[in-house]
């Protein structure tokens, strides 16, 4: 809360007791009125009963007491419909306890609730009038009244036959009403990231690598790029060159979900349909938020395609369980034996610009999740390129990949999908049916024609069921897959499959809030001399505490290979302690591995000196590492440092150590300002002070005082909140370094919804920046309690009069004033007036102190 909001708090005070909701001026008539004086427009309204009338009493009018104080009241408040707010509203109290409401405003509000019958009758009832009462609603079955105890309008019954058809389990609307804030017509940055590795035992390191990513948006057009300089080795000699991940142009039309891109493109897929890069032309439409470039791809088949060098984590059950370094190209997961006894999977991929993804791992088909009615496409076009963790080489044919997906309301999803160019055709389709005590069967397909194999086709089939037994849920998944020798697609032309069919099975049982039990087991047939290799397993999970936890299971597995790991029966036992939602340290044995680990993780946070660090020591098959990480960040970078050392046995653990240190920051812009900070992933704001703030620093989060904030502002230009979603509305939260006593700094947070990759410049401060505050009396020094009036700047173009009221003792504050000017301040329903004037070298604050008010003042 701003030293503006404090004082002005303090005035207003005593004005309403009670509950007082929005903010009221009290504007009076000329002379003390001996009629109603409704707004333009208004009919008056007859006795009528009310909210309250049981609890307030008749008042000398013979209406309820709505308005004590015996003069017309202007004030925004509630309009609420059982017990839900539908907004605010002006309305006017008249002195004789009859209330006004505005139409339009009541109109925009009540729309809604009304079915288009009657929203057409109120309209015709209510137009001719600015303010209208109840009793000018009361024949079109809508009832409201004015609550004194609640200070708000309630409408009290809507006829059956005229309300509106109402959602009751609909999802939250975004309210786009409460944006305060528009983007930059022109804006852009620009993240820098310098990575560099060293090998301790050949005491020597790379040239950094340098990573680039950033975006220029003007209007609704986005450039984005992202791309690196980095040391290449060839069988030639090494090379030092920059390599382009992509370059796009984009064009979002949110209206209608739809996206459109020329340029580098990572094509959306479904179902059975396979990654390939594409440099062409593409659209895509779907009503969640939009996907941006995906440097890590997640397909149907199980296989995980980088398209850098990247770090992978792979985290189980929330816990670091191995973390590789992997260069571009595609890996398999799918016979992975660190599954074995897990149903909660998440790989996290690092690459070297510091973006982080996080892929969940499924291991059934992919769903239709679409709300019902709502549907999606995707169609690219253009030449595709082959190449991995290089710049994209379009030499490849030119192809399409497209899919729709459909959810109808009484029939089965649909989905259909194409994938073709000249060597290669592939057509897939998916389908969905919901059936009872919420299970859900999928069935996925295709076909495919090669040039150079022939036909082949796939088929998947799988069932889900979740089972709710009072809050205790189960959940049971079986699915079977065939894939033909000849099956090809784009990312595979030459059908290698080198396994023809597979079936996965899980059921999870909540035996109690504290037990869980998870039995798995799948079988893979291999195809010519791969082998078969199946998989049975069983895991429980027990939480001791709200701190610690135990896990235990069994596993027995069977692999083609004699070299393959976690062959036969196993056991592996895990010990988990969790303090809160950023710390996690486990111990953990698994007998078929013979593997051992101790881990801790502490997660940062995104705000000034917020520190992550984390590490894992572990023995595997005799062979020992270790393995630490630390984050760090700071206002205008981050940075982070990890250390591995290995060994093949403990007696030569540190035979190979490497030590990776990265610095990233961000150079950023909007309409004209400028700001150094940390890594921007979409949009961004920059904030900073105006002029006559001097040197007082800006800061983006909740409290400079309490050291909860993102960025500040300093020599380097605006603070930067480098955290917005796009499509997403959202508060951005400010405060000012130690401002002047009755500086007026505004609310202290304003409401975006940014466009993707857009960028925000928000000045903090304002000319009219110093608040004014007494106490005003009569000449015979009694207060001048609670009434209204106007403040009216003098000698300028007339503006927008400042509201003027004060409380029960007469004082009153005043903000959004200018230095150096002259104002007039005009009470109603009093013949006095009075001046004053602002110092030219005001820093915030003026005390008139005490203003006798008089005739002739």
């Amino acid at each position: 809360m701003t030293r503006t909001h404090l004082f002005c708090a303090v005035a207003l005070s005593a004005f309403w007791v009670g509950e007082a909701y929005g903010q009221a001026s009290v504007p009076l008539p000329a002379a003390q009125p001996t009629t109603p004086v409704p707004l333009p427009g208004a009919t008056p309204s007859a006795p009528a009963p009310t909210v309250g009338q049981s609890r307030v009493p008749i008042g000398r009018h013979g209406r309820p007491d709505l308005n004590p104080y015996e003069r017309d009241i202007d004030m925004t408040v509630p309009l609420t419909y059982r017990n839900r707010n539908l907004g605010d509203i002006p309305v006017r109290l008249t002195f004789d306890d009859q209330f006004f409401v505005e139409t339009a405003t009541f109109v925009r509000l009540i729309t809604p609730l009304l079915n288009e019958e009657a929203l057409g009758a109120v309209v015709s009832r209510l137009q001719p009038r600015q303010t209208f009462t109840a009793e000018d609603l009361a024949a079109s079955g809508v009832s409201l009244e004015y609550d004194p105890s609640s200070l708000s309008v309630v409408v009290l019954r809507i006829e059956p036959s005229q309300r509106a058809v109402e959602m009751l389990f609909a999802p939250p609307a975004d309210d786009r009403d409460d944006i305060t804030l528009q983007p930059a017509e022109f804006s852009g940055y620009l993240n820098l990231n310098v990575i560099q590795s060293y090998f301790w035992e050949e005491s020597d390191a790379d040239l950094p690598t340098v990573a680039l990513n950033g975006a220029l948006r003007f209007g609704r057009f986005v450039f984005e790029g992202d791309g690196q300089f980095g040391q290449e080795i060839g069988l030639t000699g090494d090379s030092y060159r920059f390599e382009r991940n992509y370059a796009r142009l984009v064009y979002d039309q949110p209206e209608d979900f739809r996206r459109w891109m020329v340029g580098d493109l990572s094509p959306e897929i479904r179902g059975q349909q396979t990654f390939v890069q594409i440099g062409g032309v593409g659209v895509l439409r779907q009503r969640r938020r939009f996907n941006d470039f995906r440097s890590a791809v997640l397909q149907g088949n199980r296989q995980l395609v980088l398209q850098r060098e990247s770090t992978v984590r792979v985290i189980r059950n929330g816990v670091l369980y191995r973390e590789l370094r992997l260069d571009a190209g595609a890996y398999d997961f799918s016979s992975l034996p660190l599954l074995t006894g897990s149903n909660d999977v998440q790989i996290e991929v690092r690459d070297n610009s510091g973006f982080v993804q996080s892929l969940n791992y499924q291991s059934y088909l992919d769903p239709i999740d679409l709300d019902p009615g709502d549907y999606e496409y995707g169609a690219y076009i253009g030449p595709t390129s082959q190449r991995f963790g290089r710049s994209p080489d379009y030499d490849g044919p030119v192809a399409f990949s497209g899919f729709f997906r459909k959810a109808f309301l009484n029939r089965p999803a649909i989905g259909i999908g194409l994938q073709a160019s000249r060597e290669v055709q592939t057509l897939t389709g998916q389908t969905q049916f919901v059936v009872g005590n919420g299970g859900r069967i999928l069935v996925d397909g295709g076909v495919s024609n090669s040039r150079g194999v022939g036909q082949g086709y796939s088929v998947g089939v799988a069932y889900d069921q979740l089972i709710d037994r009072a809050g205790l849920l189960d959940t049971f998944t079986i699915r079977a897959d065939y894939l033909s020798r000849n099956f090809a697609s784009l990312g595979n032309p030459d059908a290698l499959n080198t396994t023809s069919w597979s079936l996965n099975g899980q059921y999870a049982r909540s035996i109690s809030y504290k037990l869980t039990v998870l039995l798995n087991a799948s079988y893979i047939r291999g195809r010519g001399n791969q082998g078969d290799s199946y998989r049975l397993g069983a895991l429980a999970s027990y939480r001791i505490s709200e701190r610690w936890s135990v896990r235990a299971g069994v596993d027995y597995a069977r692999y083609p290979s004699s070299f393959a790991r976690g062959d036969g029966f196993g056991v592996n036992i895990a010990l988990v302690y969790q303090p809160d939602y950023r710390r996690r340290a486990e111990a953990r044995y698994e007998s078929n591995t013979d593997t051992a680990q101790l881990s801790y993780v502490q997660s940062g946070l995104n705000q000034i000196g917020s520190v992550g660090f984390g590490g894992l020591v572990s023995r595997e098959d005799g062979a020992v590492r270790a393995q630490a990480f630390a984050d760090y960040i700071g206002n205008r970078f981050d940075a982070s440092i990890s250390h591995a050392s290995f060994g093949q046995s403990l007696s030569s653990f540190g035979g190979v150590n490497v030590t990776t240190a990265r610095v990233g920051t961000t150079l950023a812009f909007a309409d004209g300002m400028f700001g150094v900070g940390r890594r921007i992933n979409d949009s961004f704001m920059l904030l900073y002070a105006h002029p006559n703030l001097g040197d007082r620093r800006v800061v983006a989060g909740q409290s400079l005082a309490s050291n909860d904030y993102i960025s500040r502002s300093g020599a380097l230009g605006g603070a930067v909140n480098n955290f917005l979603t796009s499509y997403v509305t959202q508060s951005v939260q400010y405060d000012v370094e130690d401002p002047p006593t009755g500086y007026d700094v505004g609310p202290g947070v304003v409401r975006v919804r940014p466009p993707y990759r857009s960028g925000y410049a928000l000045r903090i401060g304002t000319d009219a920046f110093v608040s004014a505050i007494g106490t005003l009396l009569l000449p015979d020094r009694q207060p001048v309690s609670l009434v209204g009036g106007r403040v009216i700047l003098l000698g300028e173009p007339a503006g927008e009069p400042v509201p003027f009221f004060t409380n029960s003792v007469g004082r009153f504050a005043v903000a959004n004033l200018l230095p150096g000017r002259r104002y007039k301040v005009e009470i109603y329903g009093r013949p006095g007036t009075f001046e004053f004037e602002v110092p030219q070298d005001s820093t915030g604050l003026v005390d008139l102190s005490t203003v006798l008010l008089g005739a002739g003042n």
